[in-house]
């Protein structure tokens, strides 16, 4: 049994990762230089994700044993309330998607499959069916493979991915490689989907289950963390300088710095903050929400000078109203519920 400030630990690299994603979406250095935006917002916030996939798939297959039927079981209990979330989000998103035009704009009944199952309903969104096709993915190679096939096939699936995203420059050289991408690409938008980004990660999280020590190295993984986000920032500035990148969400060298991430903050002993594990998941899902309510209340007030254009006041009020509303919208027992 895993002591309570392990989980403590792993709250508050979460906590923090959910703000990375709102600094990706909003880009807080921006105003003052695009240069570092990129390195230290746009590269750094690629972790985010990685962390709660690799924590999805620490907290739930260690839940599991030898009982096959209990494992199913526990893969069913938490597809069912993933799917609950993500219908009620879907639904709560709805307002946007008119406001933006996107049941106008070639939807279809395949473009809406297509939303919901790979690219999400809307830009953010993709992560709650990426989290749920990664599971089912990782569950059945977790009954039919030992530890390093499953990371080897994983691995596979996100070098396929990879070629789809940051490294698609290398991909369109290559004769055979071009067609059979852009077929991909009639399918889905991004490669950074459940079929090849959440897989590895959470494949990641599931052998962790049997492999943390009980007096780990606390210094080397904190050494290595900064070490891999090192080599983040020079492999990401280094594809774009050759101009690679179709899109700019995977990077080798983001799996390490995940990875090592994870493990150091699986040391730390700080305080439990419970309220943390509730707003994190909501602060993801809000936030686009309210940057649209910033932006549009900064006009509003003749504000837009300081809450809009200054792009460090603007995430900081993104997120403090992201903060706000979560903690609102814990209030409703059933979304309390599905994020309890």
């Amino acid at each position: 049994m895993k002591t309570r400030e392990v989980y403590s630990g792993l709250d508050w690299l979460k906590i923090v990762a959910a703000f990375f994603v709102v600094a990706n979406h909003t880009g807080p250095l921006a105003t003052y230089s695009k240069e570092a935006d990129f390195l230290f917002i746009g590269l750094l916030s690629r972790v985010a994700v990685p962390i709660f996939f690799i924590s999805t798939g620490f907290l739930l297959f260690r839940k599991f044993s030898d009982d096959r039927a209990h494992n199913r079981s526990v893969v069913r209990r938490y597809s069912k309330k993933i799917m609950m979330l993500y219908s009620v989000v879907i639904l709560v998103f709805i307002p946007l998607n008119i406001y933006k035009g996107d049941f106008k704009q070639d939807f279809s009944m395949m473009s809406f499959i297509r939303d919901i199952w790979l690219d999400g309903t809307f830009y953010h969104l993709w992560f709650f069916p990426a989290l749920l096709i990664g599971v089912h993915i990782v569950y059945l190679l977790y009954n039919k493979a030992s530890q390093l096939p499953l990371l080897f096939a994983t691995g596979l699936l996100f070098a396929v991915g990879l070629l789809g995203d940051s490294y698609y420059g290398l991909a369109v050289i290559d004769s055979a490689l071009e067609p059979l991408y852009e077929g991909m690409f009639q399918w889905f938008d991004y490669t950074r989907n459940g079929l090849f980004f959440a897989p590895l990660f959470i494949a990641i999280g599931a052998v962790l289950t049997k492999r943390i020590e009980k007096t780990p190295n606390h210094l080397f993984y904190a050494c290595m963390c900064v070490l891999s986000l090192g080599l983040l920032l020079i492999e990401g500035s280094w594809l774009k300088a050759e101009a690679y990148p179709r899109h700019e969400s995977m990077y080798l060298a983001a799996i390490a710095a995940s990875y090592f991430l994870f493990r150091w903050a699986l040391t730390w002993q700080v305080k439990e903050v419970i309220v943390f594990r509730q707003w994190r998941v909501w602060i993801y899902i809000i936030h686009p929400l309210a940057i649209v309510v910033v932006r549009g209340a900064s006009k509003a007030v003749h504000l837009d000078h300081i809450f809009i254009t200054n792009s460090l006041f603007h995430y900081l009020a993104v997120a403090l109203l992201s903060v706000a509303m979560s903690a609102v919208i814990l209030r409703i027992p059933l979304l309390r519920k599905l994020t309890g």
